[in-house]
């Protein structure tokens, strides 16, 4: 004998058809990430996928405000709740005030400052200048490292204490914290924010 339920039966919502992304707006998302995912602790670059914010079944559109490059692996772990929707906003959020304040080259270059196993790279007066958007910023700083006599002039370039606070606010995810770096205020308490 086979028993009937006696629940009513669930409502089928078809599913949102997903439209094609146009090319220009690929491209805006992969040229603003350096073409790579922009989760910081990673920036994987042989595949990305674009990665919705506002998810399309939640009416997200397909926008360059509401898409994020995503490698598959660190797509996955959103999905899985490894990498949380608020980190997610953090790093859209610092990717699009990166790349207003510097070009690509300035960003890929304070992340390589980020990964020196000494707190400095000894450059040439040349190679101080591949910094100058990253010093003026306050991000970077330099200092005279050698003077060999005249004969070549070296420098140390690193990390100032304000781009190692960036760094580790944009790879925390914490959109405060951030916003804390860049405008170098305090942010207001959730409450008065509207939040």
């Amino acid at each position: 004998m086979t028993r009937l339920s006696t629940k009513p039966a669930k409502k089928f919502i078809p599913p949102v058809e997903r439209k094609k992304i146009p090319i220009q707006i690929k491209t805006q998302i992969l040229t603003e990430s350096g073409y790579r995912c922009a989760v910081p602790s990673c920036r994987e670059l042989l595949l990305l996928d674009l990665h919705h914010i506002y998810q399309v079944s939640e009416k997200g559109k397909d926008e360059a405000a509401n898409l994020l490059a995503l490698c598959p692996t660190c797509h996955a772990y959103y999905h899985a709740g490894k990498i949380s929707r608020e980190a997610i906003f953090a790093y859209k959020s610092t990717l699009v005030a990166i790349n207003r304040a510097f070009d690509l080259e300035s960003i890929d270059r304070l992340m390589f400052l980020e990964t020196l196993k000494k707190d400095f790279l000894i450059v040439s007066g040349d190679g101080v200048l591949h910094f100058d958007r990253l010093i003026a910023a306050g991000l970077a700083s330099f200092n005279l490292r050698s003077d060999n006599n005249g004969l070549l002039v070296t420098y140390a370039v690193n990390l100032s204490p304000k781009g190692r606070m960036l760094i580790n606010a944009w790879k925390s995810g914490d959109h405060l914290e951030i916003e804390r770096v860049v405008t170098g205020t305090i942010p207001r308490p959730n409450s008065a924010r509207g939040l």
